[in-house]
C-alpha cells in the first residue's frame, strides 16, 4: 500500500525543521546537508531523508551570492549610535578601500527580522563575502549561507555551536587587570554593570568578572543586568550608588556611557567619589575631567583583522574558525584615587 503523499507546505522547509525531523542539532543538520566529513554516515542518511521528505531546498538568493565577484562587501552592524560599532565600521571600510573594494553597510538595531533582511538584500548584490555581528535567533539562516560557499566571517560576537569563523577580544586579560587594579586601590566591593547576556561578549565579560573577583578573593559581588541602551547603564549606575559601591566596571561601550551620565547628573565626581572602569576606548572617554579608565578590545585592530580572515575566505583559502584578541587595561584618573 502506498503512503500518502507529503502534504503541500505554506512555505518553504526550514533548516531547523528538517533537524527537528531528522531529532539532531541544527549544526549538526548543516554539516551533514554539506558533506562534512565528522558526520556519521547513519546520521548522514537520516538528515537527507528528513530534507527530502519536506522538500527542504537551500536558500536561491543564497546560493546566487557566491556566484560572481562584485568588488564589494556587506556589513551588518547592530548601530552607528554606539560608537564602538561606528568605529568597526570604519576601520572595515578603510581596510576594505585600501583594497579596492566598496562596503555596503546594514545596521540591525538588534532586532533579529531586520537582520535576516539585510542578509536577503546582500545576497541580492551579490556581495564577495559578509562581516556580520550577528543575533543568535539568526544562527540558521547564517548556517545557510555558510554552507552554501558564501564568505562569511562573525564579527565581535560568536554563535554557539555552529563553527561559523568568528573575529572577537577575550575580555580575560582585561577584566582581570581592571579587578586587581581597584583591588590595589583598596576597593573590596566592585560593581559590574554587566551589558546584554543574550550576546556571546555579554556572557563572556560577566563570567570573567566573576572568575577575577573569584581570584582576588572576593565574594559574590554586586551586579546590575543591563543591556544595549544607555538607559540601562545609567539605572544600574543609580542602583549601584545607591547600594554604597563605589567602584565600577562597566560591561560595554554604552554601559560606560550612561555610568558617566549618571554620576554627572548626581554629582558624583568621578576619579574622587567613585572608581569607574569603562569598556572601550573613545575619543569622549578621554575627555572627561577625570579621563576613563578603560578595558580596550583595540576596535579597529579588530575590523582590521575581520575583514583581512574574510579575504582568505574569499580567495578560497581555510582561515582559522576563531580569531581572539586580547583586551588591555589603559589606566587613567578615573581610578586614580584610593577607596574612601
Amino acid at each position: 500500500m502506498t503512503q500518502p503523499p507529503h502534504p503541500r507546505r505554506a512555505k518553504p522547509a526550514t533548516l531547523k525543521e528538517v533537524a527537528q525531523l531528522a531529532g539532531v542539532s541544527i549544526s549538526t543538520t548543516s554539516r551533514a546537508l554539506s558533506g562534512h566529513s565528522a558526520i556519521s554516515a547513519g546520521t548522514a542518511e537520516r538528515v537527507r531523508a528528513a530534507a527530502i521528505e519536506l522538500s527542504y531546498q537551500p536558500n536561491a538568493q543564497a546560493r546566487a551570492l557566491r556566484a560572481a565577484r562584485t568588488s564589494t562587501i556587506g556589513l551588518t552592524i547592530p548601530s552607528v549610535i554606539n560608537p564602538y560599532f561606528a568605529g568597526l565600521a570604519a576601520a572595515v571600510q578603510h581596510a576594505a578601500s585600501e583594497a579596492s573594494l566598496s562596503t555596503i553597510l546594514f545596521t540591525s538595531e538588534e532586532d533579529p527580522e531586520e537582520l535576516a533582511k539585510a542578509l536577503r538584500v546582500l545576497a541580492g548584490h551579490r556581495v564577495d563575502g559578509l562581516l556580520v555581528v550577528p543575533h543568535e535567533e539568526n544562527s540558521e539562516q547564517l548556517l545557510e549561507l555558510r554552507n552554501l560557499g558564501v564568505p562569511l566571517v562573525l564579527v565581535d560576537r560568536t554563535l554557539p555551536d555552529t563553527e561559523i569563523t568568528s573575529v572577537s577580544s577575550d575580555p580575560t586579560e582585561g577584566v582581570t587587570a581592571a579587578v586587581r587594579h581597584l583591588k590595589e586601590r583598596g576597593h573590596l566591593s566592585i560593581g559590574y554593570l554587566s551589558g546584554p547576556v543574550d550576546t556571546s561578549t555579554g556572557r563572556e565579560r560577566l563570567a570573567a568578572f566573576h572568575d577575577a573577583c573569584r581570584a582576588e578573593g572576593f565574594g559574590d559581588q554586586p551586579v546590575y543586568p543591563g543591556g544595549y541602551e544607555q538607559r540601562e547603564g545609567y539605572e544600574g549606575t543609580r542602583t549601584l550608588l545607591a547600594q554604597g559601591i563605589r567602584a565600577i566596571i562597566a560591561g560595554d561601550t554604552m554601559m560606560s556611557i550612561g555610568a558617566l551620565e549618571a554620576c554627572h547628573t548626581l554629582g558624583v565626581e568621578v576619579g574622587r567619589d567613585i572608581a569607574l572602569v569603562g569598556f572601550d576606548d573613545h575619543p569622549i572617554f578621554q575627555l572627561q575631567p577625570a579621563p576613563l579608565t578603560v578595558i580596550d578590545q583595540q576596535v579597529t585592530e579588530l575590523g582590521i583583522r575581520a575583514f583581512e580572515v574574510l579575504q582568505h575566505l574569499i580567495a578560497g583559502d581555510t582561515p582559522p574558525v576563531s580569531v581572539r584578541l586580547p583586551t588591555k587595561l589603559k589606566i587613567r584618573a578615573s581610578t586614580a584615587g584610593s577607596a574612601p
